[in-house]
């Protein structure tokens, strides 16, 4: 079981790192403008995500390391990004976010990996 400073600790940096990889997103490989304002709320909503899916299912037969690296909680918790970013999506009419959406779950899935 993780205590909740390393949960907290992960939801900042998944929030951070989702910032940094839509920024690099918009300015290197589409080439287009950042958008700080809708970069930011995305990233909010992984971190915030990571934080109650972690805080939720935080017990020790979801945090068994059953294959090296990854227990059921790492793999399942960019699940849960992904379902955040997808409401989101769908509530403020933004189909063009599948991209956005895509990296992120490729954030969440990194960072629960790397951070827990």
């Amino acid at each position: 079981m993780f205590g909740i400073q390393q949960i907290g600790l992960s939801a900042v940096v998944g929030t951070i790192v989702s910032v940094f990889v839509l920024y690099l997103d918009a300015r290197y490989v589409r080439r287009v403008a950042f958008h700080a304002r809708s970069g930011v709320a995305l990233s909010l909503l992984v971190g915030l995500s990571i934080l109650l899916f972690r805080l939720a299912a935080n017990v020790q037969h979801l945090n068994d390391d059953p294959i090296p690296l990854a227990s059921p909680n790492d793999l399942l918790c960019p699940v849960v990004t992904y379902v955040f970013l997808s409401v989101y999506a769908g509530l403020r009419d933004q189909t063009q976010l599948s991209r956005s959406r895509a990296l992120l779950t490729l954030v969440s899935l990194a960072v629960n990996i790397i951070t827990i």
